[in-house]
Order: structure tokens, then sequence, then C-alpha cells
């Protein structure tokens, strides 16, 4: 009896040792130990060796699904393509597949999304499903690897400003999906591990799954120009838009909705009549702001070539402050 708690003292050690990484011992290892008993019969130390004992290490299915969306979504209505980002981590001791599977969550949304495709990200982080970003085959994850994909929906049409979706991404380990087991639980055992080994449903696959929302956004932007100021140059007080006066302009850009307005970007093309004061040694306001005319990474530009004021504003979400864009013009 004692010869049998000793080894299975070591065999757990063994274990505990091997237990580096995530993944664990790699499916299809043989662990193989003995035990060793000395002991003094009056004649000296006298020692025994039990039999080896070999222990084949089982596939472990363990994975998990993580959202790479911190915010909801933006989407239009109706929408193609409409895609979520997720990354999918094989955290079992084997190489595996997973099928991926999309549900709509019901509760406090307002509707319900079509699953169209999956798509494997080839690395630079953009959804490109016309491009390098190819439908996901279920090609197996080494143990410890990741992969992105991408959850691509159609959204339907009629939507409202601000209505929700809440969609689940799930994995499912393809040996257990090719045995038919679709609703596998922890300790559930099929055939078609690694190395000839059995596939055990692991605690972290049973809750593979994580949610993210899309939100409908619709998002405008408008923009608002104005004369500011007129001054004739004449040596007073004048106002006088005559040849040689300066003119101010105001440009103001709001953005309303919901969701943010990408790559907002100004350009205002000025008639032959008006020119920036100064021109390219000018200066174009931007938010108080002051930067060159020059092109340089400020963000504003003017051409003189074709006569046009150009501002990159960037990203501007919805419901911020207005941006504001001043400059003194000179008439021809």
């Amino acid at each position: 009896m004692k010869q049998l708690l000793t080894l299975a003292s070591i065999t757990l050690l063994a274990l505990a040792a091997t237990h580096s990484h995530a993944a664990g011992t790699q499916a299809g290892a043989t662990i193989a130990n003995e035990a060793t008993v000395t002991y003094n019969a009056g004649a000296g130390t006298i020692s025994a060796t039990s039999q080896t004992v070999n222990v084949i290490v089982q596939e472990l299915i363990n994975v998990t699904v993580v959202s790479q969306d911190a915010n909801k979504v933006n989407i239009s209505s109706p929408q193609d393509n409409a895609y979520l980002k997720f990354q999918i981590t094989n955290t079992g001791n084997g190489s595996e597949a997973f099928v991926i599977s999309q549900s709509n969550l019901s509760g406090s949304d307002d509707f319900d999304v079509t699953y169209s495709n999956v798509y494997l990200d080839d690395g630079d982080g953009t959804f490109e499903p016309e491009g390098d970003d190819v439908p996901y085959d279920t090609s197996s994850i080494a143990a410890d690897a990741s992969i992105v994909i991408w959850v691509a929906s159609s959204i339907p049409t009629g939507l409202s400003d601000g209505q929700e979706a809440e969609v689940q991404v799930k994995a499912l380990a393809k040996t257990f999906s090719d045995a038919g087991q679709t609703n596998p639980s922890a300790g559930d055992v099929v055939a078609g591990g690694d190395g000839g080994t059995s596939a055990v449903y692991g605690t972290a696959a049973a809750s593979a799954d994580d949610n993210a929302t899309f939100i409908v956004s619709a998002i405008t932007v408008t923009i608002n120009k104005e004369v500011s100021a007129v001054r004739d140059n004449l040596g007073g007080s004048g106002t006088q838009p005559v040849p040689g006066a300066d003119v101010d302009y105001t440009l103001t850009v709001t953005v309303t909705g919901t969701g943010t307005a990408n790559e907002v970007v100004v350009s205002d093309p000025l008639p032959a009549t008006l020119a920036l004061k100064d021109g390219t040694d000018g200066t174009i306001t931007v938010n108080a702001v002051a930067m060159t005319a020059a092109s340089d990474t400020d963000g504003a530009n003017y051409d003189a070539n074709t006569n046009t004021i150009s501002v990159n504003l960037g990203n501007i979400s919805a419901g911020t402050s207005a941006r504001t864009i001043q400059f003194t013009t000179s008439i021809q």
C-alpha cells in the first residue's frame, strides 16, 4: 500500500513539474516513472524497484474567445459585412480546429442580425473581405497559439439611430463537433485526440464565448461657412469689400447622431477673386490654434496652384464640440 501511495505522489509531482505553460503537457506524451523502496533486514541495505508505470497524456480541449471591440461597433441600416473582431486562443495541449458560430442574444437589445461568414485576419488588424482576409476554414491552431477572426453579418433595413444588437460568438472544438457533440460539458470524452489519444473537454472550453454589440450610427457631418469680418484697408475702419480688402471666414464643422465620423477633411476651393492672405506664408486657425498654411504635418494646408484650403480634422465623435476653422483672404 505504501508503495502505491509513493508511486501516486511521484506521478502527481511529475505532472505538476511539466505544467509550465497554458497548454500543459503535450497530448500523446508518455509519463513514465517507477518507485524504489529500501530496507534493512540485518544484512545491509536492500532495495527493490517497482515496475515502470506509463501514463499517456490525453488531449485536453480548452479555448478562449475574446472580443477585440472595446466599444460598441457602429453600423448603418442596411449594411452587408458588418463585422466584429475576436481573438481565438487554443489553451489546450494539442493542435485543434474550432467551429465558429454566432447567435443573437435576446433581452434588452433592439434587433437581430443575419450571420454571413467568418474571415481569418491576415495579421494587419484591418478587415479586408475582398483582399487578404480569406474565409476561415477551421484550420488547426497549435497549442498556446492565437488567431484573429472577423465575424461578418448583415444588418436589416429600417432601423433607427442608436438601436443595438448584442451578438455572441462561440468556438466549439471540431473534434467534438465531428463526433456529434454540439453541446459538450467539461469532462466529456470523445475519440480523435492528438497522438491517438482521447479528446477531453475542459472547463475553459465549456464557456468559450464572448459578446459584442452593434449600434446603428446615423451620423451626420455638417459644415457652415460665414464671413466674420471685412477690412477695406483704406486707412480707416472701413468694412467695404473692395479689391485689396481682407475678408475673414469662419467654418464650423458639427457631427451629430451616434458614433464617430472618421477621417474628416474640410476642403475650401477659393474663387479666383480671392486668395489666402500671405499665401503659403499665411495662417489657418483650427480651434483657436494657429497653423501654418504651408504643406507640413499640422493638418492645415493652402495649395496656391489650385487656390484651395484644406484641413484634416481626423476622427470626430458625435456630440463633441464643433470644430472651428478660421482664415483671412484678400480680394484680388
